[in-house]
């Protein structure tokens, strides 16, 4: 026997020494398993779109709950020989290397089409077609988990190395994954996996014929990567915005980039022009013309556009609705841009009579590649790579303050940290960098949703009242086009000269205001029309006659005339967005949710991260109710022992929930700490996932031989850790973290690996102590990972619906008694009727 291959040496026990040869594999299994999790969730954010991620957490977690599932009831069975474990382990991962490959090349070839599964003719067709998603990547991880629980139960002494080698094999993942996405297209990225997977099968080879084992192994993973790199072909869905232009006549990729934020692709075609809200007034227009230029995407999502050349002259500014704000300043007013669409900005200020730009553009492709193709702007130093946030808290007390604070259009979708912009501490940074006469210009699109603009005018409002403000209706003005708002925020109330030239702005160019301080719109001219879309009958206005919806929602809902508002109908929750609550495209509630479905053609593409995460959550619960109910199963062996199973349903339903609950609150945290959504994601898993798993070992030193008394102390010490961070992250976090939002960034992933450390190692103990707590009852432990990973499923998408609707707070908070839920319930069973609980089989 190969010292490479794990040793069994009886039904229930594990070997005498479980050496590092032996932790390997399992380190590269989960290497893979996490892996391919994260290829898989890119490969839906580039093929679909990015909210139906969320399967891919579900599949896996199915995967592993019902691996937990089988393996208790095939323990019995497995664990009689040891053949049978080693054949396992030895057969484990080539399979895994057949359904890796079998089931990424028959994803590609499902059609889905996300527009579909929002229209009750097509949607039938659609949901049969995600069962075919779960059928196709189900084997995969439903062996990845065989495979990790295998070793918990053959190898019971070892669990604290055994969990320790599983969590870091999982964090490596994320570093991994993340660093093959600057080289190789998420596409290529499961091709990468199947040499981990290899490695893994290569040590643990039978010795008897382990030349031509490994030799097939080679053969396999050699036939499985030229299958997929041949055969699955994967492309951008029909209904993304790069399909049509990349099959008008002539258009041409002028560029493509790879980085884990997306793949960023330059499109050269006639149909790519500067988007710039324009009068519908032809007279105004002047004949001018909306500027050719490249066209940028991020998976397959229009971005921005980029120049061809710098302009020589923008005459399309006199008919610009973003003009309005420079038209309304006493003096060439000193202005910050947040956001530069695509350089364009810059020169738009400057010809509008800006004396002072600065331009922050926090997306580091988009700053790169707008250097690029305007090199006059490459070093330019008013360009700032920088994230509001982090540069409003650099500036010392004598900076001169802004007249302007303008927000690009664009903005808000150029990259996930740009939701912070518009919350009411965001919106409260911008107002106390003004000057005593300045005013913060913030669009909103109203394309789809009138109530996003809507939920813009609450939000100012509220940071308006946070800035002392006593009649927010006086500083606030909407004004609008067919398309988008514009929502200004002014320093000081809006004079009646401001109110004129406002008006007279807007005539001149047939553009429509929404909000106007003390003036009576309801008998206003409108220019564009704008109908009420809604899931439930409020009637606003008169039936017929043109519509200014914007405005009817702002005047009966925000700032009613009489100061007193109505209530919203039911569907909508427009709550402000803050900084622990960013969520701006999340105003469905989902207590409506038979209304919403009824009329699901009208949900905008923002809103179905919700539905797909409740609908995650369901089925999640379904799958958790299965993996309870197996001791019913197992009544001679499980049932016998009503008290344990109740503390094992509490202990590790509690853990399953409680830790992705911090580690979800936590990234959430990082990517605002950090202004960069992929850094704080891979820093936040790899690190927590590392220091759990050295928790994890240290654990080893209360949770190996089965000493009530030591399982007991090594778990409350980590609760206590647990408890102790999850209270001061709750009271203290948002205080803080924006002290240091302007220090250097390796400082800030310093403090960042600082805070995750105590909870990190605390982490890796309760999962440890309560497998070693089970060691007496062997049937208990295959049911314990399984329900670990059922309720883990439950927690992904419970933890986002959570967020939306309450806050990343309320996940510390959660956590907190999930914690305490799982240090009084630690599942050891004591004497019962005069009998000691049994001994540990060996």
């Amino acid at each position: 026997m190969s010292a490479a291959t794990p040793t069994v040496t009886t039904a229930a026990a594990g070997p005498a020494d479980l050496g590092r040869p032996q932790l390997l594999p399992l380190f590269l299994v989960a290497l893979a398993s996490v892996g391919y999790e994260i290829a898989l969730t890119r490969w839906f954010a580039i093929v679909s779109w990015s909210e139906y991620g969320y399967w891919v957490i579900s599949i896996t977690m199915v995967g592993i709950a019902a691996s937990g599932v089988v393996l208790n009831l095939a323990k019995d069975w497995v664990l009689a020989r040891p053949a049978r474990v080693h054949g396992a382990f030895a057969w484990l991962p080539p399979l895994m290397m057949l359904s890796l490959a079998g089931g990424y090349l028959a994803i590609a070839a499902i059609d889905f089409n996300p527009l579909a599964l929002q229209n009750h003719a097509t949607m039938g067709a659609q949901l049969v077609k995600i069962a075919a998603y779960y059928a196709a990547l189900f084997p995969f991880f439903f062996l990845s988990g065989a495979f990790i629980g295998l070793y918990f139960i053959a190898f019971g002494d070892d669990i604290s190395r055994i969990y320790a080698a599983d969590l870091v094999g999982a964090g490596a993942a994320g570093v991994v994954v993340v660093a093959l996405m600057f080289v190789l297209h998420p596409f290529a990225l499961p091709l990468a996996l199947l040499p981990v997977l290899l490695w893994a099968g290569w040590l643990l080879v039978p010795p008897a014929s382990a030349r031509a084992w490994r030799a097939g192994l080679v053969a396999l993973a050699l036939a499985c990567a030229a299958c997929v790199g041949l055969f699955a072909r994967a492309d951008y869905n029909e209904y993304k915005a790069i399909a049509a232009p990349l099959r008008v006549e002539g258009s041409q990729r002028v560029a493509v980039l790879q980085s884990p934020r997306g793949i960023y692709e330059v499109l050269d075609n006639f149909t790519e022009r500067l988007d710039v809200d324009l009068s519908n007034n032809e007279a105004m227009l002047g004949g001018a013309e909306p500027i050719a230029t490249y066209g940028l995407y991020v998976d397959g999502n229009r971005l921005t556009s980029l120049p061809k050349r710098a302009p020589a002259d923008l005459p399309y500014l006199n008919a610009a609705l973003d003009a309005l704000p420079y038209r309304l300043a006493a003096q060439p007013p000193s202005v910050l841009l947040v956001g530069s669409r695509g350089g364009f900005r810059l020169d738009e200020a400057k010809q509008l009579g800006a004396r002072r730009i600065v331009a922050l553009e926090p997306e580091p492709t988009l700053h790169a590649l707008i250097g690029r193709y305007r090199p006059d702007l490459r070093d330019d130093p008013r360009r700032l790579p920088t994230a509001p946030s982090a540069y409003l808290s650099q500036r010392a007390a004598g900076d001169p303050p802004f007249d302007l604070v303008d927000i690009a259009l664009d903005y808000q979708g150029s990259s996930d940290v740009a939701k912070y912009s518009f919350t009411v501490e965001g919106l409260a940074a911008y107002h106390a960098a003004l000057s005593p006469s300045g005013m913060v210009s913030v669009p909103m699109s109203i394309r789809e949703f009138t109530v996003y603009a809507v939920k813009l005018v609450l939000t100012a409002r509220e940071a308006l009242r946070a800035a002392g403000v006593a009649e927010p209706a006086r500083h606030i003005v909407v004004v609008r086009s067919a398309w988008n708002a514009r929502v200004l925020i002014s320093k000081q109330p809006f004079s009646a000269e401001a109110i004129a030239t406002i008006r007279r702005f807007c005539d001149e160019r047939s553009f429509d205001i929404s909000h106007l301080p003390g003036t009576d719109l309801s008998q206003a001219k409108i220019w564009n029309d704008l109908p009420a879309i809604s899931f439930e009958e409020v009637q606003l206005g008169a039936a017929g006659e043109r519509r200014d919806a914007l405005a009817d929602e702002i005047r009966a809902f925000v700032l009613p005339p009489d100061g007193v508002g109505r209530p919203w109908p039911a569907a909508y929750d427009l709550s402000p967005a803050t900084t622990d609550r960013p969520h701006f495209f999340s105003v469905l509630r989902l207590t409506a949710l038979n209304a919403i479905l009824e009329r699901i053609d009208l949900v905008p593409r923002e809103e179905i991260g919700a539905l797909v995460s409740l609908a995650v959550l369901a089925q999640s619960v379904v799958i958790a109710l299965l993996v309870l109910s197996l001791p019913l199963f197992r009544p001679k062996t499980m049932g016998i022992h009503p008290v344990l199973v109740g503390k094992s349903i509490a202990y590790f339903a509690g853990l399953g929930l409680g830790f992705l609950f911090i580690e979800i609150y936590l990234i959430e945290k990082a990517t605002f700490f950090l202004n960069d959504r992929t850094l704080g994601f891979s820093l936040t898993l790899g690190a927590m996932l590392l220091f759990s798993g050295l928790g994890s070992w240290l654990s080893g030193r209360w949770a190996v031989g089965g000493d009530a008394l030591r399982i007991r102390h090594g778990l409350r010490m980590a609760c206590v850790v647990i408890l102790a961070w999850c209270a001061l992250a709750f009271a203290l976090a948002a205080w803080l973290l924006p002290l240091a939002l302007g220090w250097p960034l390796s400082a800030r992933i310093a403090v960042l690996l600082v805070l995750i450390a105590p909870v990190g190692l605390a982490l890796g103990f309760p999962f440890a102590c309560g497998l070693a707590a089970l060691q007496p009852y062997p049937h208990f432990v295959p049911w314990a990972w399984s329900l670990n990973g059922a309720f883990s499923v439950v927690a992904s998408p419970l933890a986002h619906l959570l967020a939306m609707g309450q806050g990343n707070r309320a996940l510390v908070a959660a956590a907190l008694a999930l914690y305490l839920l799982v240090w009084l319930w630690l599942p050891l069973e004591k004497a019962v009727a005069g009998h000691a609980a049994p001994a540990p089989v060996r």
